[in-house]
């Protein structure tokens, strides 16, 4: 988890101004759209972070690259922008997941104290 945290902030001091631009911007916040639900539903079915990582990412990779081949133009930094979306979402979905099931283990413990 730690390493995922250290790439993720390695990558958005290595992709600062690439945010800048209005258009990469919209491309960041469509991989977060198109991984979200992607991450969420392969999750919920498998309780595997790793599966749910890969799919949520796949699916936006998927999805940013024939946006671009449909383009007149590739562009490597509008599917940059896309996949960083993409793993930024799956972080803060994971690390969402790990927090209820630390918070549900206490609850746990509390409740058999009780008894």
């Amino acid at each position: 988890m730690k390493l995922k945290i250290l790439f993720l902030l390695f990558t958005f001091n290595c992709y600062g101004q690439l945010l800048s631009e209005e258009d990469k911007q919209q491309h960041f916040v469509a991989g977060a759209v198109f991984s979200s639900p992607v991450f969420s539903e392969t999750y919920l079915k498998t309780k595997n972070l790793k599966k749910a990582w890969l799919n949520g990412f796949v699916s936006a990779f998927i999805v940013g690259t024939t946006k671009e081949l449909i383009d007149d133009k590739f562009d490597k930094r509008d599917l940059t922008a896309t996949v960083l979306g993409s793993l930024t979402s799956s972080a803060l979905l994971t690390i969402t997941i790990k927090l209820n099931q630390i918070k549900w283990q206490k609850s746990q413990k509390n409740n058999l104290k009780k008894l």
